[in-house]
């Protein structure tokens, strides 16, 4: 049974274009401390690549990712 992850924080980016889910993305993260989770919700289709690309860049750890439709 897999193990249910709560955000300590949801980051809804629907209709924004990729670079700005980005920045919108590690802003988020750098205000926030250490081991809490950000969940983003984006209907952009390159941030599918562009995030798991940029988490293995930064060191930081990607729970999980879902796509919906």
């Amino acid at each position: 049974m897999a193990a249910i992850i709560t955000p300590d924080k949801t980051l809804d980016v629907r209709g924004i274009a990729c670079s700005l889910v980005m920045m919108k993305t590690k802003q988020t993260l750098d205000g926030m401390e250490a081991g809490k989770v950000l969940e983003v919700i984006t209907t952009d289709e390159c941030t599918e690549y562009d995030i798991p690309a940029w988490v293995s860049r930064t060191g930081k750890e990607l729970l999980t990712t879902s796509k919906d439709g």
